[in-house]
């Protein structure tokens, strides 16, 4: 595996970065205030801008580890940032880790997750040299089984009542795609 942390990605669309402290007022303005956003996530939405401000800081302060992989997302149309995703919980001896995202509603339905995360695929597979990633997904948000699904991520089933938010219990579904599926989906979209 190579340990060559948070590097710049380019799609079509937006550019992904590193997140700096002076992200955090847009982030926040973005997409963390919203329960929207945050309705499919064990944490609820910041209320305060100043607490998500030290949350920005201690996620800059983590670009000194080569293994954290943190991406804020930018739109190269007008330069907004419009959500994050990374590559965390990081298992180098099983060559895994997990895929999380956020985008801020006035993107949704638009393709671009599936633009970034295909993004970040390629660059967990051919630039680090996972083997797996996986991403979970609390019950009912139908629209990020999709976009999992578009990746070729495959269900491998449900953990029962793995969180408890808002006085309920709820499950995830556990989706994953290992470097030979990512390799056999890419090879069939490259063929004529």
């Amino acid at each position: 595996m190579n340990m060559i942390g948070t590097q710049n990605i380019e799609t079509k669309r937006c550019l992904l970065r590193r997140i700096r402290l002076e992200d955090y007022k847009m982030m926040y303005e973005n997409w963390a205030k919203y329960e929207s956003v945050c309705r499919y996530f064990p944490f609820d939405p910041i209320e305060e801008i100043t607490v998500y401000r030290e949350k920005v800081r201690n996620w800059s302060k983590n670009y000194e580890s080569d293994t954290y992989f943190h991406w804020v997302i930018e739109s190269k149309e007008n330069q907004q940032l419009i959500g994050t995703i990374n590559l965390g919980n990081l298992e180098a001896s099983c060559h895994m880790s997990d895929t999380c995202y956020m985008l801020a509603p006035d993107h949704w339905n638009r393709g671009i997750m599936t633009e970034v995360l295909r993004a970040v695929l390629a660059y967990a597979f051919h630039k680090i040299g996972l083997n797996r990633v996986q991403a979970e997904v609390f019950s009912g948000n139908t629209a990020s089984e999709h976009v999992l699904l578009k990746c070729g991520m495959q269900y491998e089933g449900i953990a029962r009542q793995k969180y408890y938010k808002n006085g309920t219990f709820i499950d995830t579904a556990q989706y994953a795609v290992l470097r030979q599926d990512y390799e056999a989906l890419t090879h069939s979209t490259d063929s004529p």
